[in-house]
């Protein structure tokens, strides 16, 4: 996933469709996929994710569900609608839809160490038959190398300063920034930019602006949903990396000539045991947990257990 998206948009030959079809949202959004929403404050991102969320949950028969919702605002949601505390439990549901809001609070998606982690974050929808849909402000914190993970560019108004928001300025999100920031300068008024959105789709091969209703649900609260709550709840810590990636961490910190894995026996996972080849031929296997592109096995041998990641 390293390539270069310098030219991302160019090489998937869309066209700018000023007068799309009533339908074309039905086109953009669909089950196991991942949407990035960004734009300024204020301009509806909130705003479009809950419209997604109402419109697509019944669309595809999904549950909606929302991460990392204040606690004292969750009256403000339909009884359908589900909270859960962070993306880690993501990894337990599926045939949802779920909205991520200050995702670039929620996901380590600036940590280059976290890499794996969030790859296989973004890779869950097609393996749980999800829909994410991720709100960030700041954009640059989406490295190039996510982009292609993502099935539809969802942008608000971008932030007046671009260059604060993108990673630099001739990369594929700086592009597209600027292009909605051409649209969004052509709408009349304030209301108008928050009733719209500049798509890119490179899917289907579209970009050009749609308008997205409000949910039926829809309250100025809603738009605050962070105002008047403690510093804990706006900006919750980031989340755990998942238990597989924290094995995959502790195994790589040390020469594996040295070290297999550590002892299962320990609940705190911080005594690291060195496996002999002796322990490795005549060990048996007293537990599974697979995992996407991994699983994890707890071995035994001599009375010692220990975690293998395979």
């Amino acid at each position: 996933m390293e390539e270069d998206i310098n030219e991302f948009l160019k090489r998937m030959g869309m066209g700018d469709d000023q007068q799309p079809q009533q339908n074309q949202w039905d086109k953009i959004i669909q089950p196991a996929s991942s949407y990035l929403i960004v734009g300024d404050v204020g301009t509806g991102k909130s705003a479009l994710a809950f419209y997604l969320l109402e419109t697509f949950s019944q669309r595809y028969s999904l549950t909606p569900v929302v991460v990392g919702f204040p606690e004292n605002k969750r009256g403000l949601l339909p009884e359908n609608f589900e909270v859960v505390d962070s993306p880690d439990k993501l990894t337990q549901i599926e045939n949802t839809i779920c909205f991520i809001d200050e995702a670039d609070i929620q996901i380590p998606i600036e940590d280059a160490k976290a890499r794996k982690y969030v790859i296989n974050f973004l890779s869950l929808p097609r393996h749980r038959n999800q829909i994410f849909l991720l709100a960030f402000h700041f954009p640059r914190l989406v490295m190039g190398r996510y982009l292609p993970f993502f099935s539809g560019f969802l942008l608000k108004r971008p932030p007046y300063l671009l260059e604060f928001a993108s990673k630099s300025k001739g990369d594929a999100l700086n592009q597209m920034m600027e292009r909605a920031e051409e649209r969004f300068a052509e709408l009349p008024s304030p209301e108008d930019i928050v009733k719209n959105t500049y798509v890119v789709a490179p899917r289907i091969r579209w970009q050009g602006m749609l308008q997205n209703p409000l949910c039926s649900f829809w309250t100025e609260g809603l738009s605050e949903i962070w105002a008047g709550t403690e510093i804990e709840e706006a900006k919750p810590k980031q989340p755990k990396q998942l238990w597989e990636t924290e094995v995959a961490q502790l195994l790589a910190q040390v020469p594996q000539k040295q070290l297999r894995g550590w002892l299962a026996t320990d609940p705190e996972k911080r005594i690291v045991y060195r496996v002999t080849e002796a322990m490795e031929r005549k060990a048996i296997v007293i537990r599974e947990r697979h995992f996407i592109n991994r699983s994890i096995y707890t071995m035994e041998a001599d009375g010692i257990q220990w975690l293998k990641d395979v």
